[in-house]
């Protein structure tokens, strides 16, 4: 068939009339040049007491791909034999003709045309019917899964858009929230450091005698300054771990150390509060792959809230000792404080959540930023944090750490 001119008209294709059902339109596209063929189709089809088809018919792969240009279709049928060419072609051109938006395909074969079914499948056909056993319940419910199949695809993709925008927008919006971070930490720490300089001269009496009440006054703000610029620390370390631009340094190291540095700081708190901080190690525990800084944060963290969740006279417990594989130690930090509600349990590592924060009345309450990037350091060390917790019986937080020998194999394999 020659090819259209460009200056192409809207063609006069057969439209058959439609027949009114308690249903939405739906467009189908009839490829056959054999007319008794094509009426016998289209009277199966106005007889479907359960559609509402508008038919469009064609007699040519050529005719098909004009009707494509004017119209959109919600299923074709296309005859596997046709006068300029076969299904499989008509499919693949119909295809490139759609952009994206080919609609499901139905392939017409003859009675010996298994063959020719096999390849319209290949070539993209849904379904195939052949023409010798074609009835009409089969060619309706053909059709109409094809209208379903097509609308649900659709769909889909209607949806799958709608999620690769909202991606978009969250990226976005991630973005913002990372650079606000950011401003208003360096905003915020230039001026408190002034502030923080002022009070001390004041504090330590370089511009004039102050009282016992007015330094007691003066250490209160000190340690506020201190307090605010430690959460800007935390909201810039946690967008860096969120942006993968914080990387660990794992080296052997000695978890004795770690807890060395992690209790001490942690006793003055307890004392005060009469909890027993206890420590369970096991003798000559092997070196560790970790940056020891990084899990000292960890340890700590959990030391503090264990502390800060534990009523008076209380229990923490800080355990170390081998997994049952002998390859890996696992540190712990139990306590018999409040525990965590179970609808809790789930979003403690979240960015700036807090389980009920009416509970703990001390002012030095942080932002919520401490789980998610004690979370975010373990992450990187090849482990996750586990979390058993029962409210008012106490919470346990735990991870493990690989041998320095493994980790070395590991690097070996």
């Amino acid at each position: 068939m020659d090819q259209p001119s460009q200056n192409i008209e809207k063609p006069d294709l057969p439209i058959d009339e439609v027949v009114e059902a308690p249903c939405a339109h739906s467009r189908i596209l009839l490829v056959d040049d054999d007319e008794v063929f094509l009426h016998l189709c289209k009277r199966y089809l106005r007889s479907d007491p359960t559609a509402n088809h508008i038919i469009v018919s064609a007699n040519t792969i050529g005719e098909a791909l004009l009707a494509f240009q004017f119209d959109t279709f919600d299923c074709v049928i296309v005859d596997y034999c046709l006068p300029d060419g076969n299904g499989a072609e008509a499919i693949d051109r119909l295809t490139k003709t759609a952009a994206g938006k080919m609609p499901c395909t139905i392939v017409l074969t003859g009675q010996s045309g298994e063959q020719a079914a096999i390849d319209a499948v290949r070539s993209g056909a849904n379904d195939f019917l052949t023409k010798g056993n074609l009835t009409k319940a089969g060619l309706c419910r053909a059709v109409n899964n094809a209208i379903e199949k097509n609308h649900l695809r659709n769909l889909h993709l209607s949806r799958l858009k709608d999620l690769e925008v909202a991606n978009s927008l969250l990226r976005r919006r991630n973005d913002e929230i990372q650079r606000f971070y950011h401003t208003v930490s360096h905003e915020v720490k230039t001026p408190l450091t002034a502030i923080q300089e002022f009070v001390s001269i004041v504090f330590d009496g370089l511009a004039g005698e102050v009282s016992e009440e007015q330094k007691t006054i003066l250490n209160y703000a000190l340690q506020s300054c201190d307090q605010i610029k430690s959460q800007f620390d935390e909201l810039l370390e946690l967008s860096r771990f969120e942006t993968g631009k914080m990387q660990v340094n794992l080296q052997p190291a000695s978890i004795y150390e770690v807890l060395d540095h992690c209790v001490v700081p942690a006793t003055p708190a307890a004392v005060a509060k009469n909890i027993s901080l206890l420590i369970v190690d096991e003798p000559d525990l092997p070196m560790v792959s970790m940056q020891s800084d990084r899990i000292i944060q960890v340890v700590s963290n959990f030391i503090g809230n264990a502390i800060k969740f534990t009523p008076e006279n209380g229990e923490v417990t800080v355990r170390v000792g081998l997994t049952a594989s002998g390859d890996k130690l696992r540190v712990s930090v139990k306590d018999n404080g409040c525990g965590i509600p179970v609808k809790d349990i789930k979003h403690i590592f979240d960015r700036l959540y807090q389980v009920n924060p009416n509970i703990n009345h001390d002012s030095k309450s942080g932002m919520g930023l401490g789980l998610s990037i004690a979370s975010q350091i373990v992450e990187l060390h090849g482990s996750r944090i586990e979390v058993k917790s029962k409210s008012g019986e106490g919470s346990e937080f735990s991870f493990t750490l690989n041998s320095a020998a493994e980790a070395v194999r590991t690097i070996a394999a």
